[in-house]
């Protein structure tokens, strides 16, 4: 994802909270202070599973209709969604303004700032050491960018939430599968053939809206994302 962005600047980072998480890569963050109305509180293995989850669904999408490079105006929220969590989108390409209808009853998971680790890449020193773990290896290099998810913010209605930092997410390795074409201008080690990658980043599962019109608002500075969603519930939308 944006990551890529980074990849090679920080090749060589090292930061202090690698030590403190590898012992423990399926992780979610779980600060007592993060409770925020409306918002599902965070767990561990809930959140992990949903951000895999996440990155299935958003690269289940051709190339061109990639969900996060959507520039704003009317979308279909419905489009690859299932069950009673639906997902929104970040932004690659800056403010962005979407709209949407989402039926009653659905909770909303989405990335404050995220990024999806995988491998294997063209650039050939971006391998595991000997002996370590493909896991291992993923989080290892994917923690440093951490570093710019700075200024997370998010707000429903107007109420900003609080606490963001504590949202934090670390899936276990996963698949992922995705369109080729993606190479080219968004992740320069997708394949098009099934990869293992982790996921990290600040995630945010809302409880359902009631029904009406509503605007949720999130993103990082640090990280380039800011995503409004004016979102009208309809109990008669599925």
């Amino acid at each position: 994802m944006i990551e890529y962005r980074f990849r090679q600047l920080i090749h060589s980072v090292v930061v202090g909270i690698v030590s403190m998480v590898m012992a423990a890569p399926a992780l979610a963050g779980g600060g007592q202070g993060n409770a925020n109305p409306g918002v599902i509180p965070i767990q561990a293995k809930k959140y992990a599973e949903l951000s895999v989850n996440w990155w299935h669904w958003a690269l289940s999408f051709p190339a061109a209709d990639v969900p996060f490079f959507n520039t704003g105006g009317s979308v279909d929220a419905s489009a690859h969604q299932s069950g009673h969590v639906w997902f929104l989108a970040g932004a690659n390409l800056g403010a962005t303004t979407r709209s949407a209808r989402i039926p009653t009853g659905v909770q909303l998971f989405f990335p404050l700032a995220n990024l999806n680790n995988d491998w294997p890449c063209p650039d050939p020193t971006f391998r595991p050491d000997p002996g370590e773990s493909m896991e291992h290896f993923l989080v290892r290099t994917g923690l440093p960018y951490l570093q710019f998810m700075t200024d997370l913010f998010a707000e429903v209605d107007g109420v900003k939430l609080r606490n963001l930092d504590d949202y934090l997410v670390i899936s276990p390795l996963f698949t992922i599968t995705a369109d080729p074409a993606l190479a080219a201008n968004f992740d320069p080690c997708i394949t098009g053939q099934p990869q293992p990658a982790v996921t990290i980043g600040y995630y945010l599962l809302l409880a359902p809206l009631p029904p009406g019109d509503h605007v949720v608002r999130f993103g990082s500075v640090g990280w380039g994302q800011d995503v409004t969603y004016n979102l009208n519930v309809n109990p008669g939308h599925h």
